[in-house]
């Protein structure tokens, strides 16, 4: 059923985003490391493009970690058995987080060596 304003859609995006976070152990992991960098953050005085960078590389990582919890939900419901076909797509929304991930590392790794030499 199609929401019918926008406080409905907000209601349904912060379901899901609970659900991610108290289902995928993955959620709880860069939560955790989102606020050991700002914790960094704070600690070398980062400017406030700083804080921009490490807000959108934690959606980023957030986001793509999503996507692929949902990729995964979909294709566990209507392929029980092993297929190639399936394995590639869950491969593939996986690399979609590998990738999230390693720009969030680097991303911050930049600013906070940057900031200590």
């Amino acid at each position: 059923m199609k929401n019918k304003n926008i406080f409905q859609s907000i209601r349904c995006a912060l379901r899901g985003m609970k659900s991610g976070f108290v289902t995928e152990h993955n959620f709880k992991i860069y939560s955790v490391i989102a606020i050991v960098f700002l914790i960094i953050n704070i600690i070398i005085s980062a400017g406030a493009y700083d804080y921009v960078i490490l807000v959108i590389l934690t959606c980023s990582a957030f986001a793509a970690e999503y996507i692929n919890t949902a990729i995964e939900r979909i294709c566990d419901r209507f392929y029980d058995e092993k297929d190639n076909d399936i394995g590639f797509i869950k491969d593939i929304g996986s690399a979609v987080v590998l990738i999230s991930g390693f720009a969030f590392f680097i991303g911050e790794g930049i600013i906070i060596i940057s900031k200590l030499l």
